[in-house]
């Protein structure tokens, strides 16, 4: 596996990059140092550039969070979540008002507004349970427990909107995310439907945004997650750089070992996201 020390050693073998958000561009309150300049770079080289996020929200959210941090539009082609994946396949509901038992922040509270859904506060209520994770970025599983308990006791079919299992920030904060509240109710008999890396449908999404001129071959994904970013790549059958800036970045004498526990192995590796 290579090792390289910056985007400018390989950017020339790829058309177009898929790029994570947290823990690649930035850390849910600032930007990587460098990130703005490499991110310039490849727009100058004439580079195809998506972001996919497994954020549980809709796409316009996690472009006015990049446009934030310094990353406007002009520099890449565009930005989906596994939340916009998730709404537009909740979208094709053409029944009648269907209820939802809403597990999540508030501030995510929104993702199916708009659509033919309304939230209930009971399992009993519910056709379904939707997870997008906790309320608080020093939650822990027991925040959710008694709704979860509640959909499990009423065999709901869950929908995980974030597989991710944890986010770090640059001081080494680690938070939850919703794949732990998808694991364990997996793991506890009941029925979950993740939707987001590394699970195929987001890939079947945005390969079609991509112009048809450029093959896989030529496509690359570039993530901090093993269990996501480069397992996702790995199914797609796509090259993946793995950037050790985030959630790996105190696991660096590990990784031979989680490559193989995880079975996610990646083209190579690069420190951080700079050019």
């Amino acid at each position: 596996m290579k090792e390289y020390k910056s985007v400018s050693e390989f950017a020339g073998d790829y058309d177009a990059f898929i790029l994570d958000i947290w823990g690649v561009i930035h850390d849910g309150s600032a930007a990587y140092p460098g990130v703005i300049e490499c991110m310039k770079k490849l727009h100058t080289e004439g580079k195809e550039i998506i972001f996919l996020s497994n954020a549980p929200r809709r796409s316009s959210k996690v472009k006015t969070v990049l446009s934030k941090f310094g990353i406007t539009p002009d520099l890449y082609k565009d930005a989906i979540s596994s939340g916009e994946v998730t709404y537009q396949l909740f979208a094709k509901n053409t029944e009648g008002i269907v209820p939802y038992l809403y597990i999540g922040p508030e501030k995510d509270a929104d993702l199916l507004d708009g659509l033919k859904f309304r939230p209930v506060t009971e399992a009993k209520d519910a056709d379904f349970a939707l997870a997008t994770g906790f309320d608080e970025d020093d939650s822990t599983l027991e925040e959710k427990l008694p709704q979860i308990e509640d959909a499990l006791n009423h065999k709901l079919h869950m929908y995980c909107t974030n597989p991710d299992l944890i986010v770090v920030r640059q001081d080494g904060t680690k938070m939850l995310c919703a794949g732990v509240i998808g694991e364990y109710y997996r793991d506890h008999g009941g029925e979950v439907e993740f939707i987001g890396k590394p699970y195929p449908l987001v890939y079947d999404y945005i390969f079609r945004l991509f112009s048809p001129k450029i093959p896989k071959s030529r496509i690359c994904a570039i993530g901090d997650s093993l269990t996501t970013d480069i397992l996702g790549a790995n199914r797609a059958g796509i090259d993946s750089i793995l950037c050790m800036g985030g959630i790996l970045k105190e696991e660096t004498a590990n990784l031979s070992a989680l490559i193989t526990k995880h079975k996610a192995t990646p083209t190579a590796t690069i420190p951080e996201f700079n050019w």
